[in-house]
């Protein structure tokens, strides 16, 4: 359950979500939860049959739904939508948005801040913070407590990093950015040559550009360039524990689940989508709009628009008949020793 700091009708709701209303209530909602867990002050939303029940025995006392369940929660407060989940998670970040705007713009006295570090407007910097020189923090930027900030970092507008976020020197943050806790920014590439039988470092001088409207989940990590940028595209998502190698691009909402790595140089295109644990060779293009099931291995570039799976990751629906087959080896193998000797096979 998330309680809210400020109250809504259902006639606001309506208002917010849009829909229609059936069996209005007077009382105010401050939250929203699972059916299980609602009170009176509750907002819950129904579009699956499995969950009706639970939706039904509720105490909520607002809930969204369409037109298929409506006539099944007769004389409950309801509002009708196309999308209740959409419509429900509309709501809830609307709300969050209200409470973001009570939000107290102060900076810790224990934040350490280089006289040269500029801010575009207000903004919220929690306990033992550093920020070194020449950085610039947009309008509305929150830094969560112990975060540190390396020299000639820009962060922009209505950006959040929370606690223990580490970004280093030269990295660029768009607009409206969450980070979350643990991710680390603009670490060195990967980069070594072997010379006269030891592994030489290679100068990772590049940096990274994360552009506006992105996501980066607790502890992962992104790599500055060697030259050039690492870039994470407008609006992509990248879950926990994704490791990011030097120079990869990524193009505009791309969606990489946890413990996706890319390997350096790796181009992603646009409206990607990379399961939990699938890993990418470098120097590699992946195509916009494809799509890599979970635990793949991705040894080669992959064209756009398709379905991706196995390792090496192939087309899904091939890799699909290749897993049925190896369900037959067994007899298979039984029959073709059974030939080898002359004996009769069953």
């Amino acid at each position: 359950m998330k309680v809210f700091k400020q109250k809504l009708s259902s006639a606001e709701i309506s208002a917010i979500i849009g829909g229609e209303k059936q069996e209005p209530s007077d009382i105010l909602l401050n939250n929203v939860s699972e059916a299980q867990e609602a009170n009176e002050s509750s907002i819950i939303f129904c579009e699956q049959e499995r969950l009706l029940e639970e939706v039904q025995a509720s105490r909520a006392g607002l809930i969204i739904t369409n037109q298929t369940f409506a006539k099944r929660l007769a004389n409950r407060p309801i509002i009708i939508v196309d999308k209740p989940y959409f419509s429900f998670m509309s709501l809830v970040s609307y709300w969050l948005k209200l409470d973001a705007d009570e939000q107290e713009y102060t900076i810790d006295p224990s934040a350490k801040i280089h006289p040269s570090v500029s801010f575009a407007g207000k903004v919220s910097i929690g306990a033992n913070v550093i920020i070194k020189a020449n950085c610039q923090i947009g309008d509305n930027v929150v830094i969560g407590e112990n975060c540190y900030i390396d020299k000639e970092v820009s962060i922009g507008a209505n950006s959040r990093l929370y606690p223990n976020v580490t970004i280093y020197e030269r990295v660029h943050i768009g607009k409206e950015c969450i980070i979350h806790s643990g991710v680390v920014i603009g670490a060195d590439g990967f980069g070594f040559v072997l010379m006269d039988n030891r592994q030489q470092k290679i100068p990772q001088v590049g940096t990274v550009e994360i552009h506006d409207y992105v996501e980066i989940g607790a502890n992962s990590t992104i790599d500055r360039a060697t030259l050039g940028a690492t870039v994470i595209g407008e609006g992509c998502k990248l879950d926990n524990l994704v490791q990011i190698g030097h120079n990869c691009v990524i193009g505009k909402h791309s969606i990489l689940c946890a413990q996706v790595g890319l390997a350096g140089s790796t181009i992603v295109g646009d409206y990607v989508y990379l399961a939990g644990q699938v890993g990418a060779a470098g120097h590699i293009t992946i195509g916009s709009r494809a799509m890599v099931g979970a635990q793949s291995g991705i040894a080669a570039s992959l064209p756009e628009g398709g379905k991706y799976f196995g390792t090496p990751a192939i087309d899904a629906n091939q890799m699909k008949r290749q897993i049925i087959a190896q369900k037959s080896l067994p007899d298979m193998y039984r029959i073709y020793r059974k030939k080898l000797k002359g004996e009769k096979c069953d």
